[in-house]
């Protein structure tokens, strides 16, 4: 199934500021469509997404490119098949200088929830409630997001990894105190924790 392959595949992206130019994973290529030639550009994600959140993300979208520090943003946009989706951007503008001299992160494809997938991680929720709770709480104070769009948040890093949520989040809680992801920007740290997630088979 379609969503489900973008959720599997990586869907991380990079912007470079100056040259303006950014880098896409071939997941995230795939989610817009793009072909083996064409490149990802501003204009590109700002068109395809529908026109209310055009209106009201684009500025701060836009903002984000010059602006250092977090953010994470969700939004409707048209894929190259002429389907709506709905995406989140969780990223770090970092700061070189007087400028942000990289934008990095990740994209979670919300669109679709898995049904059997989600029922385990509630269930899993219950056996692992501390170290969830403690993951929604990194995620709540360094993206300045609700506890609801912080469980979501938790899942779409689950789905994307192929992990179970129940260990996303004891990952998430054991490397906040590891001393590999110790960062000067916490939120930073937690980026590379969840970047650090790669896709693997479940047992």
């Amino acid at each position: 199934m379609a969503s489900s392959r973008h959720q599997e595949a990586a869907l991380l992206f990079e912007y470079d500021p100056r040259s303006q130019r950014w880098s896409w994973s071939q997941g995230l290529r795939d989610l817009y469509g793009l072909g083996p030639h064409e490149a990802p550009t501003t204009q590109l994600i700002l068109d395809r997404m529908v026109q209310p959140d055009r209106q009201s993300v684009g500025g701060q979208f836009e903002d984000h490119l010059t602006t250092p520090g977090s953010f994470s943003c969700t939004f409707q946009m048209c894929n190259g098949r002429g389907c709506l989706r709905q995406v989140r951007y969780v990223g770090q503008s970092e700061e070189g200088g007087d400028e942000v001299k990289r934008v990095y992160g990740f994209v979670i494809d919300v669109t679709d929830v898995w049904r059997d997938y989600a029922a385990k991680a509630v269930e899993g929720a219950l056996e692992h409630r501390a170290a969830i709770e403690q993951a929604k709480g990194a995620l709540m104070l360094s993206f300045g997001v609700d506890d609801a769009t912080a469980f979501q948040m938790l899942r779409g890093y689950s789905s994307r990894a192929n992990v179970k949520l129940a260990v996303v989040a004891e990952r998430i809680a054991s490397g906040l105190s590891d001393p590999q992801f110790c960062r000067d920007e916490p939120v930073r740290s937690l980026l590379d924790i969840v970047l650090a997630l790669e896709p693997v088979k479940d047992s």
